[in-house]
């Protein structure tokens, strides 16, 4: 994975965490695929250092699919999550479906 971002998180202060990631796309579908750098200390609220996302391409906008077994973390590592996809999106400069 030779791309990835680094995102300050759960607010603006905190140590930034760095997310490598690897987006690809088959016909509409666009997957990304992440792994919080384990070369930094791990926060106590993170369930998991593995997680992707499925994204559903149309008309030039993504629509992140709903994953059911997302929701079985804690509320912050759900959060973490949707500030990851959000960063990613908008440094590729994708548009999402709010």
């Amino acid at each position: 994975m030779n791309k990835y971002i680094i995102l300050k998180y759960p607010h603006a202060q905190a140590d930034g965490l760095k997310v490598n990631y690897r987006m690809e796309h088959h016909g509409d579908l666009h997957t990304i695929e992440c792994v919080v750098d384990q070369d930094q200390g791990k926060p106590d609220w993170l369930q998991s250092y593995k997680f992707n996302f499925v994204s559903w391409k149309r008309n030039s906008t993504y629509s992140l699919l709903f994953e059911e077994s997302k929701y079985s973390k804690n509320l912050e590592t759900v959060l973490f999550m949707d500030e990851v996809y959000a960063s990613i999106m908008e440094q590729a400069n994708y548009t999402i479906d709010q």
